[in-house]
């Protein structure tokens, strides 16, 4: 389901990157973006939430699919 979304948002020619924030404490939510190819990009707070912000490019996502 997740690919389908992903496939989806690169479908239009205008996006060419996806970003994603998980908490740093969802482990479990970090290893699955990051099976599907995402990669970390930096450390943010947001409010009083750690986050970890991940991209998967466009040039990046036909080798993961």
């Amino acid at each position: 389901m997740m690919k389908q979304a992903i496939n989806r948002c690169f479908n239009d020619p205008e996006v060419t990157a996806i970003l994603i924030d998980p908490l740093a404490s969802n482990v479990v939510a970090i290893r699955f973006y990051e099976r599907l190819g995402f990669q970390f990009v930096e450390e943010r707070t947001f409010d009083t939430s750690d986050c970890k912000v991940y991209q998967l490019t466009r040039e990046l996502w036909p080798t993961m699919s």
